[in-house]
């Protein structure tokens, strides 16, 4: 009895090391399982049902491919999938050198119509400015010295500055104004 009690732990002892070989021989790796053995390592490419046998390997519910093979097959499936890729960038990157270059002849049109609005706005202030300051000087030092009429021509003044305010509403255009009115008076 001795003797059947001690084979037996001898036994247990040797299916559960062996099992434990047989358990550490599959690897979950990325969602397949990897299965070592002496000539290699294949791998499950489905669904790994372990043995409910203790020292029995699973079954794979599905293919088993080499390691190199499935490189292989995923690398070659990567290629084909940047080949589809390729075009559509290409198609991208045109799209956006049309938009770039479309942007940029904006940007120059933009420039050139502020640049084409300044001076035309210099140009009316020139001419505002000159009108005012000549008709204002052609009047003779009496009439200004006379208060009544530096009232009348002060109110003339600011009609005039009051009606080109409302046709020339421009930021600078209001500058030029204020400017011409306070030198046509000193």
């Amino acid at each position: 009895m001795k003797r059947l009690i001690h084979g037996t732990a001898i036994w247990f002892t040797f299916m559960f090391f062996w099992a434990s070989s047989v358990q550490s021989q599959t690897q979950e790796i990325g969602g397949y399982t990897v299965i070592r053995g002496g000539s290699g390592s294949i791998i499950c490419v489905g669904r790994w049902i372990p043995s409910t046998e203790p020292g029995r390997p699973g079954v794979c519910d599905g293919q088993m491919a080499d390691v190199s093979q499935l490189t292989a097959i995923s690398t070659r499936q990567t290629a084909d999938r940047l080949d589809q890729l390729l075009p559509v960038l290409e198609s991208m990157d045109q799209k956006l050198a049309d938009s770039n270059a479309q942007i940029e002849r904006l940007i120059e049109a933009t420039i050139n119509t502020q640049a084409s609005i300044n001076r035309q706005v210099e140009q009316v202030g020139e001419l505002m400015h000159d009108t005012i300051s000549s008709r204002v000087d052609a009047l003779s030092r009496r009439v200004l010295a006379n208060d009544t009429f530096k009232r009348e021509l002060e109110k003339l003044k600011q009609d005039i500055l009051t009606d080109l305010k409302k046709n020339y509403s421009g930021e600078l255009m209001h500058h030029l104004i204020r400017t011409a009115g306070q030198h046509a008076f000193r």
